[in-house]
């Protein structure tokens, strides 16, 4: 019974964690945008999506949302 109750709330904390982290946002970028991109990534030893996050957020709270 314990074991069941520990199964069921570690597959509703995975189900709440993919709801959170599923909202994907597509848009196309020239190339020398895309290369620039990938350069700083890889310079400076991120995930391209960390820099657009970055970037995305710091857009938002410049214009006050």
């Amino acid at each position: 019974m314990e074991r069941e109750a520990s199964r069921i709330r570690l597959q509703e904390l995975k189900q709440n964690k993919a709801r959170e982290s599923k909202h994907f946002v597509n848009c196309p970028l020239d190339y020398d945008t895309k290369k620039r991109l990938e350069r700083a990534a890889s310079e400076n030893d991120l995930k391209m999506t960390v820099i657009v996050k970055a970037a995305i957020d710091q857009f938002l709270k410049d214009s006050g949302y």
